[in-house]
């Protein structure tokens, strides 16, 4: 590997994503369409210094996150579904972490998320349409604690 390929940026086609439910890595719940809601913003509160009514001083609030969005056809019970429908049915509140890998062209880990106490907040169900062949599509959403990006391209 050369200079060039260190720099060249990731595709967005080639990841996996793996569920770590009660610490034990879930290994039928991996393959998903789209993935989305990886951010995290710092909020600032603007402070006046003085008379200066010219410029403002920007202090550090919080650290947000987004909802991470998960994309992937109906399937039949996982341990993934399984854990939706309890938290979503009042059951029982369970917390989980989530990794995310990108490969490069060799499927190589080219750089990972690593998204921990992820709570399950919302699980839609794409429309039903007898005038359509497409596949019914599940939308799972998680609202979560902290995201730690790790480049390892060596």
């Amino acid at each position: 590997m050369n200079a060039i390929d260190l720099l060249a940026p990731s595709v967005s086609h080639r990841f996996l994503v793996t569920f770590m439910i009660n610490g034990i890595p879930d290994p039928l719940d991996i393959g998903f369409q789209r993935v989305s809601g990886l951010s995290r913003e710092l909020t600032v509160t603007p402070h006046r210094q003085g008379g200066d009514n010219a410029r403002n001083l920007y202090l550090a609030d919080r650290i947000q996150h987004g909802t991470l969005s998960l994309e992937r056809g109906v399937m039949p019970v996982s341990p993934l579904t399984w854990t939706f429908n309890r938290v979503m049915s009042g059951a029982k509140v369970r917390y989980m972490d989530v990794i995310i890998v990108v490969f490069d062209e060799f499927f190589v880990p080219a750089c990972n998320w690593v998204i921990s106490n992820a709570l399950p907040v919302q699980w839609r169900v794409g429309d039903l349409d007898a005038n359509s062949n497409s596949v019914l599509i599940n939308h799972l959403e998680l609202r979560y604690q902290d995201l730690c990006w790790l480049g390892i391209r060596a």
